[in-house]
């Protein structure tokens, strides 16, 4: 597979293409390493991921209540090759100065010629997970952290839109006021020129702002969730924001104060990035909150907790997922019927077809995805996981 060059632009079909990747055995290398920002530290990366890669290795996660057998030590056994860590090792060597200050996802299997790795946005918990597929959970919760999202920069005259994806900014367009507008010297009779005149600079202002935000409806995917930032003078705006058709103006996150004369994209980059985390907290807050009251009032559509969840997952009923950041808890698929279940016992099929995997929140997380739900990590979700279901289940 085509190596990424230590990329901080990823997106959902990242996603979906690594869950992809899989292998009949434990031999798909998950590593989240977080990066130091000095320089001087790189030296000392690669013994650090050489150590947490034989901690993982060592650590077969056996889950409570498994009788130990032949067949489980078989199924926990890990099949990560010399190769696989030595080519963990070069992705550092080749780009960890591009990963100064961020984590760096790495994803390396020799059986399937994996061997990729990807920039994350800011840091998120380190992590070493061997798998037969890759371990996806902790991009799912940097997507959902910092988000693609739009900043838009308007004045009576001009307006540039900007696109964020991670730390990268890029130009995505601009609009500049058509029409003219006559010399307020000319003032007529009473003045009614003059007024004629703020009639018509209100008007193209107006319509200035219209196709605005036209570009920006445009620049939006279809069905698309991208927050949008404003920037300008105070009074541009609020005049910008009222323009807004319904659907744009509830994207918008916030807005702040700046000179659009002076503005650089890093430093209105910079100005966005605490609206968007704290848009983004905001909500989290209010999924969690959501669920903690369907649950309180006893709806038949919500379920928390790890085995109730588990019961949902394996029926095909999520329609909204919310698992931990962080955090693992082992457990089994049923290879037939891909039953999920913390012991291995609970499927028609027989403890015999059950496979060990490593964490039971990420095979929740790709069943719910595959079943078309929707999957958010968030730092408490009630019952450490819980979800919002399509029909309810026995």
């Amino acid at each position: 597979m085509e190596m990424r060059k230590g990329a901080s632009m990823f997106s959902y079909s990242d996603v979906e293409r690594l869950l992809g990747s899989q292998t009949a055995t434990r031999s798909v290398l998950s590593l989240y390493l977080a990066v130091p920002k000095d320089p001087a530290e790189l030296r000392e990366l690669p013994a650090r991921a050489d150590d947490a890669i034989a901690l993982a290795v060592s650590d077969h996660g056996t889950p409570r209540g498994a009788e130990p057998s032949q067949a489980l030590a078989q199924a926990t056994a890990t099949r990560l090759g010399d190769h696989d860590e030595e080519q963990v090792r070069k992705l550092i060597e080749a780009h960890g100065r591009e990963w100064l200050g961020h984590t760096a996802a790495i994803f390396v299997s020799g059986e399937i010629g994996l061997a990729e790795a990807i920039r994350l946005p800011g840091q998120v918990p380190e992590r070493v997970v061997v798998a037969a597929r890759p371990h996806v959970r902790p991009l799912l919760a940097a997507l959902q952290r910092a988000p693609v999202y739009y900043i838009v920069i308007a004045d009576r005259r001009h307006a540039w839109m900007f696109r964020v994806s991670g730390d990268e900014i890029e130009a995505a367009g601009s609009t500049t006021q058509s029409g003219e507008v006559r010399s307020r010297g000319f003032a007529g009779w009473y003045g009614l020129e003059s007024y004629r005149i703020n009639e018509r600079v209100i008007e193209l202002a107006h319509q200035h702002y219209q196709d605005t935000a036209a570009m920006l409806e445009r620049a939006i995917r279809p069905g698309g969730q991208e927050p949008v930032v404003i920037g300008g003078h105070e009074d541009t705006i609020a005049q910008f924001t009222a323009a807004l058709p319904t659907g744009l103006r509830d994207r918008v996150a916030g807005s702040f104060g700046v000179d659009p004369h002076t503005m650089t994209p890093a430093s209105v980059r910079d100005l966005a990035a605490p609206l968007i985390a704290d848009w983004v907290a905001a909500g989290a807050e209010r999924l969690v909150l959501a669920m903690r009251q369907d649950a309180w009032r006893r709806d038949p559509l919500t379920v928390t907790g790890l085995l109730p969840t588990l019961v949902a997952v394996s029926q095909h009923a999520v329609a909204e997922l919310l698992v931990p950041v962080g955090g693992t808890v082992p457990g089994f698929v049923c290879e037939r019927c891909g039953v999920l279940s913390s012991t291995g016992t609970d499927c028609p099929d027989g403890p015999s077809a059950a496979r060990w995997v490593p964490d039971l929140f990420e095979e929740m997380v790709v069943a719910t995805i595959s079943d078309g739900g929707r999957v958010d990590a968030v730092y408490d979700p009630p019952g450490d996981v819980s979800a919002h279901l399509r029909f309810p289940v026995v």
